[in-house]
């Protein structure tokens, strides 16, 4: 399941996205085009009379190169954001989408793994890979199998929880 194409409903739900997070995630494949239409739609729905914006909402299927390089243009003449990086947002958004459909998932924390290394180890979600080791006083050998797997999704759900909040405080701002 890992690196999938995020749903645009699940990402308009927790994050609001700037062209250059979605041309990063657009250029690895996390975000459909038609997902970047719709992105386009939000925008126009919203008030904005942009060209480009205007022009890629109308774009269909067989225009995707269109597309990319529309999205290229919106993401190049937008002003750039000090802040959460692209990157991290998509990490957030990966690891959301995979907690909330764990249970349809043979494995969700060989998942975990595997987005950790997709995006480069980031230090962040350590906690919760399970091959790395402990950094606080919790003994693993001390516990069951089960109990240390809840802890995993526990440190899991704190790690959603902290980046809905910086994420949360992200799109309040750009509204």
């Amino acid at each position: 399941m890992s690196l999938v194409t995020v749903p645009y409903q699940f990402i308009r739900e927790h994050v609001l996205l700037t062209w250059h997070d979605a041309l990063w995630g657009y250029e690895r494949q996390l975000i459909g085009w038609l997902d970047i239409v719709n992105l386009a739609e939000d925008q126009l729905c919203a008030g904005s009379d942009n060209p480009l914006e205007i022009e890629l909402s109308g774009l269909g299927k067989s225009e995707t190169q269109l597309i990319g390089e529309t999205l290229r243009k919106l993401a190049n003449i937008e002003p750039s954001e000090k802040g959460i990086d692209s990157g991290k947002i998509w990490l957030f958004l990966q690891l959301a989408w995979l907690f909330k459909n764990r249970t349809d998932v043979i494995d969700a924390l060989g998942e975990v793994e595997t987005i950790y290394a997709d995006f480069d180890y980031p230090l962040e979600i350590e906690g919760f890979v399970r091959y790395m080791p402990v950094t606080d006083d919790y003994d693993p050998s001390q516990h069951s199998r089960e109990e240390n797997e809840r802890r995993l999704f526990s440190k899991w759900q704190q790690y959603l929880n902290e980046g809905n909040c910086e994420i949360g405080k992200r799109s309040t701002q750009r509204k």
